[in-house]
């Protein structure tokens, strides 16, 4: 029985999207906003007549936008980010350069770039955007733009950039799946053509603006449906977790616990890692688990964009979350016993059998192991990281008689325990950073 949610999973699935991209699989447009955020750390948020002196102050690039665009990218999905930038804005090309998205559509104009006030105070923010040349998206650059999406593609939007309802109209024409994230919400979203869209992802706030305000959860879930019945809803509801409401069924995944150091650009992780994992052939429940892990790793730092994890990053995250609860190992015994062909068939003591059945449990296999091992060479086990660790224990245990054999060699030498000391190790390291 595949653990429903494995570092497998997280390892092998997005190698296998790249894997298919010239086979016709469909890629992302992210239409959006790109800002320079300056991000002020807060004791509180300033009160009107006040002046505070900032904790800290960061400057970096974001942008809802850009964010997702840049979530999508780091999780190995096929992107297109497309909006316009003044001429302070030549980082944003080179940031998202650097995790392979395509940037032809990044326009400079006669603006300056849009800036992002940011106040951050006991793990909240609050945000004033200066729109610049986020608002300066003209019709010819929509047409130019959608040019070249095909039917099937996904187009995602936010509500940064000016003629959002245009882009929408267009995108539905061309027959492309419209994602819309409502966010920042404004009155004049009740006047896009939302009934074209396709998926709708909000947060509380965002939804109850959208539909009157319910109070309770369930009765906004039940107005979204009621309003949007023919859309299907991804709904963030915070530290509560998440829900896909769809045809009259509800999905829900809860939100992972973690220290929460920043909230700033969650959401557009998010977003942008669900969206990468449906490209990955990800099941609804399995993209929104991914998702969840991401955004939880991106309140953990500081800053937007610079918090989005990577690939590595999110099975780094994930293994130290389930391998923290594995048991010490100690297994020392094992003995053999005659096979067919008369081979020596070892047999683990029963600690050994707990501890690999607790690693299997919590999924921490590597299905793909051996295609990691062999890239990893002679490597000393004091200068393993974790995931190489959790890689040459996969490479003992698999079940096949001579990884078995194997496996039985590495105790009986020591090498094994080893490495799950130098793994425990590397684990408490990583606990006490925290």
């Amino acid at each position: 029985m595949k653990h429903p949610f494995s570092y497998s999973d997280l390892l092998s699935s997005y190698d296998i999207m790249r894997e298919e991209k010239d086979v016709g699989i469909m890629k992302v447009l992210c239409f959006g906003s790109m800002n320079i955020d300056e991000s002020y750390l807060m004791d509180h948020f300033v009160r009107p007549g006040e002046t505070q002196s900032a904790l800290k102050c960061t400057r970096s690039l974001g942008g809802k936008g850009f964010n997702q665009a840049l979530a999508i990218a780091k999780a190995g999905g096929e992107v297109i980010m497309a909006g316009c930038i003044g001429r302070d804005g030549y980082d944003f090309k080179k940031a998202l350069e650097q995790y392979h998205c395509t940037t032809q559509f990044i326009r400079e104009v006669n603006a300056p770039t849009g800036h992002a006030f940011i106040q951050v105070a006991g793990g909240e923010n609050a945000i004033v955007i200066n729109h610049g040349a986020n608002h300066a998206i003209t019709d010819a650059f929509i047409d130019e733009v959608l040019s070249v999406m095909h039917a099937g593609d996904m187009i995602l939007l936010q509500n940064e950039i000016n003629n959002v309802d245009k882009i929408i109209k267009k995108a539905h024409e061309r027959k492309l799946k419209i994602i819309f994230n409502a966010a920042p919400m404004h009155e004049t979203v009740l006047d896009y053509p939302l009934d074209v869209i396709d998926l709708l992802v909000v947060n509380v706030r965002e939804a109850q603006a959208l539909t009157n305000n319910p109070t309770s959860l369930e009765k906004l879930m039940n107005a979204l449906e009621t309003k949007f019945m023919h859309q299907d809803i991804l709904l963030t509801v915070g530290g509560q977790g998440s829900y896909y409401l769809s045809e009259g069924k509800r999905k829900y995944v809860a939100a992972l616990s973690c220290h929460v150091v920043d909230t700033t650009g969650a959401g557009d992780t998010y977003i942008g890692y669900y969206l990468a994992s449906l490209m990955a052939n990800k099941s609804i429940e399995e993209a929104m688990q991914i998702a969840s892990l991401a955004a939880a790793c991106t309140c953990e730092k500081s800053g937007a964009s610079s918090a989005i994890p990577t690939k590595d990053e999110l099975k780094k995250a994930y293994i130290i979350r389930q391998a923290i609860n594995l048991p010490v190992f100690e297994g020392k015994s094992v003995t053999y016993h005659k096979g067919e062909f008369d081979k020596n068939i070892p047999h683990f003591d029963e600690a050994t059998k707990d501890y690999v059945y607790r690693f299997y449990k919590l999924g921490l296999f590597d299905e793909d192991y051996y295609k990691h091992f062999k890239k990893m060479g002679v490597k000393a086990i004091e200068d393993m990281d974790l995931l190489e660790c959790v890689t040459m224990l996969t490479f003992y245990m698999r079940e096949e008689r001579v990884h078995t054999a194997l496996m039985a060699h590495a105790i009986e030498n020591g090498k094994f325990k080893a490495i799950a000391d130098r793994l425990q190790e590397l684990i408490r390291l990583e606990v006490a950073h925290d």
